[in-house]
């Protein structure tokens, strides 16, 4: 719309903190899951955060928007999961995308506090 004044121009979207260390990691067995992982910064260890992506993203979306290390330094051990067939460098012999089923990655949690969760 003539008038209208642009959208304001965007700034970088990354930013670091160089105490917080970012690890990278695959889960263990036949269908490993990519992760990244922060620990609590110099605090107190609080509970811990599960980030997941949407469709178009993936674990490093959560470190490039600084997530990660503010959750690190308000002392929050957070782990992004790459849901399958999210995680750029891996790749069958097809060239498709392939990725463990995210329930491979996590422990079921009781729907009760009482009761053990069921497998």
């Amino acid at each position: 719309y003539v008038g209208l004044p642009g959208p304001p121009e965007q700034t970088s979207w990354l930013w670091g903190d160089p105490n917080v260390t970012v690890l990278a990691g695959l889960t263990p067995g036949n269908s490993p899951i990519f992760y990244r992982e922060v620990l609590p910064l110099n605090q107190a260890h609080r509970v811990e955060v599960v980030l997941l992506h949407g469709k178009a993203f993936n674990s490093h979306t959560w470190e490039q928007l600084g997530t990660l290390q503010l959750l690190s330094q308000r002392g929050y051990r957070a782990v992004a999961l790459d849901l399958p067939a999210h995680h750029a460098q891996r790749h069958d012999q097809q060239g498709s995308r392939g990725g463990a089923p995210i329930g491979d990655a996590l422990p079921p949690v009781p729907a009760h506090p009482h009761r053990p969760a069921q497998a």
